[in-house]
Formats: C-alpha cells, structure tokens, sequence
C-alpha cells in the first residue's frame, strides 16, 4: 500500500516507512485530549482513595458480615500471628503490592503516551496499561463513596477491552485481517453491557464468561494470521516479546486460582488470609506484561526473546520435576525409615538425603530437558548445532579436499539455508627454487696460482 492509497483510506494517519501507522493532525490531537480526559481523572480518584484503602486494611470485618477483599477477621489473628506477621505488616504488603503493580503499569503506559503517542498501537497500549490494574478494582478502589461504587465496574471494563483490542491492531495500529474492526465493535458494545448491568460479570454469569473467551480466541487468532502472513521480521520480534508477557500472566491467573481452590482453600478453612496470597500471586505475575510490551515498542535493538523464553520454559520444567521428586522422596524415605530410626532423627534424615539428592540430580536433570525442549521446540536450532558438532569432528579427521569441500557445501545448506552456496578455494603457487649463493667447484676446473 502507498501512502496516496493510504492517506485516502486514512485521512488522520499516514504508514511510516516502518510499516506503523501513525496519526497526525486532527486526529493526533483528538486521540490524546479523549486520553488525558479519561486517565488524568481516574488516577486523580486513585491517589485520594490512596490513604482510606490502607486504613481499611488495618480494620477487622465481622464473619457474617460483607466480606471486603482482602479484610481480615478476626479468626485469622491467630494463624496470622502464627506466621510472624502482624496486622500492621499484613495491611503494609497488601498496599505495597497493590501500588508496585499500579506505578509499572503507569510508568511504562506514560513514557509509551510521551514517546510514541502518534503510533495508534502504541497509543491504545498506553492506554490498556494505564487502565488494566483497575482490573483488580476491588482491591484499590472498594472505599469509595457509596455514590461512586458505579465506577469500579466501569473502569473494569475499559481496562479489559482496551487490552484486547491491542490484539486486532499490534504492532502497527493496522487491523490484520481487515474484519476485525468489526470484531472490535462488537468487543467494544461486550463491555459495555459488562459495565452496565452487575449481572453480566464475568465470574457472574457462564454465557458473559464465554463471550469473553471467545473475544480472546479472536484476538489470538488474528495475531497468529499477523505473524505467519504479514508481519516483517522486527513485528514478528515485537510480537514475541508482547505474547511472552501475556503468557506469563495469564498463567500467573490460572495457577494462582487453582491453588487457592484445591490447597489454600481447603488448607485455612477459606480464610481471607488463603485469598490474599491468591491475589498477590496474581498481581505479581502481572507485572511481566508491561516490561515487556515497553520492549516491544520503545526497543530499537530487540533482543533475542527466544533465548528468554528457552530458558524460561527449563527452569519451570526444571523446578516442578525438582519440587515432585522432593516431595515424593520425602514420603517415601519417612516410611522407609520409621521402624528403622526414632521419629527425630527420621525427620533430619529425610530432609538432608532429600536435599542432598536433589542438589546431585539438578545439573544432570538440567541438561536432559533442555535436550528435550530443544529438541521439540527448537528443531532448527537443535539439528543445526548437531550438525555442526559432527562437521567438527569430521574437520580433524577428513584429509580428501574434494570430500570436505562436499561436507562444507551441505552443511552450510542444512543450518544457513541460503539459495545458493558455492565454494572458493584460494590456489597455492609452488615455491621457485632458490639458487644457492655458492656455487660448487666441479673437478675440471683448474685452481689459479
């Protein structure tokens, strides 16, 4: 597309020479009043609700009371004591944690909204970070006025449905495929009802919970066709860096949510104390989305995210098979041992041989997975280095010039790939003879007087 095509279809925006879509004139100028219009006030209310959501974190709510977020009762004091912990220092980590995902979220939304403003994906990222923490609304904003409860939901929504709606148009502000604008507007009319009537929440209602899964199917599928069809190498380079945080997020929302449900749960009697590590699991997690999404658009130089996400998916496998094989060992060594030892030194020595087996089998474990994921997620990669290790061994063995020319030639096709290979050899002119400086004496020759 040129941009006389275009800057006809787009008469607010014109495609840079990188492919982004950038706004200008009018539009710029409208695009950032409705964005300071919108975020200025929200965060206005956020920092005075600041100091009447930590004081309602020191405050006890009654058991058959409303139970608000993450207030304590007062049944949790004692298994709260039993841990170390006051109430003081539990109502501190609760808004510490609340404000540390608050503040990288706005941090990263405002330099995205300072630098690259007129890039219409970067633009609406700014905003979905500015407003996506409100998703846990009802941990930072629940002490508001009576009169004030109809925002929470709101800015719920506008957090969520920005945040998809980055999916149709990352990373250059383009809809790839063009229907999805119409994918869009009927995301858009989604949270609004979602905003409007309490019973179409998501943890509220299944049919409400489906249309959003589907939402987010879309929006995956449509950067799935972006990245295989259209995007250039440094999009695709973007688009890793932007799926690698969503990713860990959304696993860090799962498995937090799991755990609450089959241990902490059950384990504290569905103490609040058992929800408030849910939601610090969750907040933590959080934060891998906007570091990497800054990356993504203000990196000029991306790094290799392949080797962040390689690495990633090791030491995860690496950590799990570890913490199972000490659980189990633990079990086992205990009823091995109980008719053998007394019930204290049982317990030091299961301990200490399971920490010593452990600390045997991490580096061993360690390279056979990583053998295993770059075998089945990285074959190129993996069938290059083989094939690159095995030219090498043949480099000290192989004398034929003809022959190892042949193996250079394949194994240059193998793990480069080019079009076309062809091999120059340097010819080697044969050293003259030189004449030497003294010439011997034959026999006929005659010795002077």
């Amino acid at each position: 597309m040129c941009r006389s095509e275009t800057a006809a279809k787009f008469p607010f925006a014109i495609v840079s020479d990188d492919g982004v879509l950038r706004m200008r004139g009018l539009g710029l100028l409208l695009a950032r009043i409705a964005w300071i219009v919108v975020v200025v006030p929200i965060y206005i209310l956020l920092i005075v609700t600041v100091p009447s959501y930590f004081a309602s974190l020191h405050q006890l709510h009654p058991p058959s009371g409303q139970v608000f977020t993450v207030q304590l009762t007062a049944a949790d004091l004692p298994l709260l004591q039993s841990l170390g912990l006051s109430l003081d220092i539990y109502a501190l980590i609760m808004f510490l944690s609340s404000l540390l995902l608050e503040i990288c979220y706005a941090a990263v939304g405002i330099v995205l909204f300072w630098r690259r403003s007129d890039d219409r994906a970067a633009l609406l990222t700014s905003f979905a970070l500015m407003m996506l923490p409100f998703g846990f609304s009802d941990v930072t904003l629940h002490t508001l006025p009576p009169d004030w409860i109809w925002l929470i939901p709101v800015v719920g929504a506008l957090g969520n449905a920005s945040l998809l709606s980055c999916g149709y148009v990352f990373p250059d502000g383009q809809f790839v495929p063009r229907w999805t604008r119409w994918l869009l507007l009927a995301l858009l009319v989604y949270w609004l009802v979602v905003a409007i009537f309490p019973s179409w929440q998501i943890d509220q209602s299944w049919f409400s919970l489906t249309l959003f899964l589907g939402f987010a199917v879309s929006t995956l599928l449509a950067q799935l066709y972006r990245y295989r069809y259209v995007s250039t190498p440094r999009q695709r380079q973007q688009t890793r860096w932007a799926v690698f945080g969503v990713v860990v997020a959304v696993a860090g929302n799962i498995i937090p949510r799991l755990l609450y449900y089959l241990v902490f749960s059950p384990l504290s009697h569905g103490s609040p104390l058992a929800f408030a590590l849910e939601v610090n699991l969750i907040m933590y997690s959080m934060l891998g989305i906007p570091f990497t999404v800054g990356i993504a658009i203000l990196s000029s130089h991306l790094w290799d995210i392949d080797v962040i996400i390689n690495r990633t998916l090791v030491y995860v496998a690496l950590t799990t098979t570890l913490v199972l094989v000490y659980i189990i060992m633990v079990f086992t060594m205990q009823l091995l041992l109980h008719d053998i030892i007394s019930q204290a030194w049982n317990s030091e020595v299961t301990i200490i041989g399971s920490t010593l087996a452990i600390a045997a089998l991490f580096q061993p474990l360690r390279h056979h997975l990583q053998q295993i994921i770059d075998r089945h997620f990285y074959r190129q990669k993996y069938n290059a280095a083989r094939t690159l290790a095995t030219l090498s061994a043949t480099l000290r063995d192989e004398v034929d010039l003809n022959q190892l020319s042949e193996q250079l030639r394949a194994v240059v096709e193998e793990t480069v790939q080019p079009t076309h290979v062809s091999l120059w050899l340097r010819g080697f002119e044969q050293p003259k003879k030189s004449q030497p400086l003294l010439q011997p004496r034959s026999n006929e020759e005659e010795d002077l007087p």
